[in-house]
């Protein structure tokens, strides 16, 4: 279907933008919390931060497949969902780092050293960094193939990161997955629900418009190469 890409990445800013109202306008501020405003940083934190995870798994996915099958599609795959990874993991870091500042008081890098959900959550962050960056250099089989064994660290860093506040040292509150999840107010799960999927049509439209930029790019290197 012709502008598909386009009319999911539109559906997705239109629902971020409902996510954005509900929170700062039409759900009052939330009980049992010291810094109830801040807290509306929940609509926009969780999608955020759960698109990371979904980011991350795709490097770790075409990482895999690289490996088993030198796979140039699936290596692609893995090279742009990690620089995608990168910006939906910093809007949750920022935004997770204001509310905890506001809720919890006391000084940042303290708790990041000593929470261990940030602690894992920034350190699985500044990892798939390091792959951007490694990529950067001119692609050879060598690199490709380093590349993909430095994302799949992830099979480690994304479940010690989400289940972190579960088993270990951490404040975070755990919502998505538990009971919890079921008490909470019908209208904040709505924005909650609302900004997930408008999250995640966000990344579909940003991840096929940055794969179809590499397609382009290499192909644009290979007749250059074959002009030489």
């Amino acid at each position: 279907m012709k502008y598909f890409r386009e009319l999911v990445g539109s559906l997705g800013f239109l629902l971020i933008l409902c996510t954005i109202y509900f929170g700062l306008i039409h759900v009052g501020p939330a009980k049992f919390f010291t810094a109830p405003n801040a807290q509306k940083l929940f609509y926009l934190h969780v999608p955020s931060g759960l698109i990371t995870y979904l980011a991350f798994m795709m490097v770790v996915g075409g990482s895999s497949f690289y490996l088993y099958n030198k796979s140039n599609y699936a290596d692609n795959i893995a090279k742009c969902s990690a620089e995608l990874g990168l910006v939906f993991g910093f809007m949750s870091l920022s935004s997770g780092t204001f509310w905890m500042k506001a809720e919890w008081g006391g000084d940042i890098v303290s708790r990041f050293l000593t929470d261990m959900r940030l602690a894992t959550t920034l350190a699985m962050w500044l990892l798939y960094i390091a792959y951007v960056v490694y990529r950067r250099q001119p692609e050879t089989s060598n690199l490709k193939k380093n590349a993909a064994i430095l994302g799949l660290s992830g099979m480690l860093m994304i479940p010690l990161s989400y289940f972190s506040s579960r088993f270990l040292r951490s404040h975070h509150p755990v919502i998505v997955g538990t009971e919890d999840q079921g008490s909470l107010d019908p209208s904040l799960r709505l924005g909650l629900y609302m900004g997930i999927l408008g999250f995640l049509l966000l990344y579909y439209f940003l991840f096929m418009l940055r794969f179809r930029i590499e397609e382009l790019e290499k192909t644009y290197l290979e007749k250059r190469m074959e002009n030489v």
